[in-house]
């Protein structure tokens, strides 16, 4: 691929960062519709990890939110 000017250890890593850019907060809005979180916290939820997709989605996973039941 070299002579064609193409350095494939580059491209690697611009793929690894478009579908790191674009996959995980896919997955991440995936996971939050699958739980049974409703109301503000859903909301706050999108909003972080629309506004700032990388981040927003890392802080997803890290923190895990649940559902929590009201008695």
């Amino acid at each position: 691929m070299d002579a064609l000017g193409i350095n494939v250890g580059l491209l690697l890593i611009q793929f690894f960062f478009v579908a790191l850019f674009l996959g995980l907060p896919i997955i991440s809005l995936i996971d939050l519709a699958k739980k049974k979180i409703t109301g503000t916290q859903l909301a706050i939820w999108v909003l972080v990890i629309c506004i700032a997709p990388v981040i927003g989605a890392f802080a997803y996973w890290i923190v895990k939110p649940t559902a929590e039941s009201k008695a």
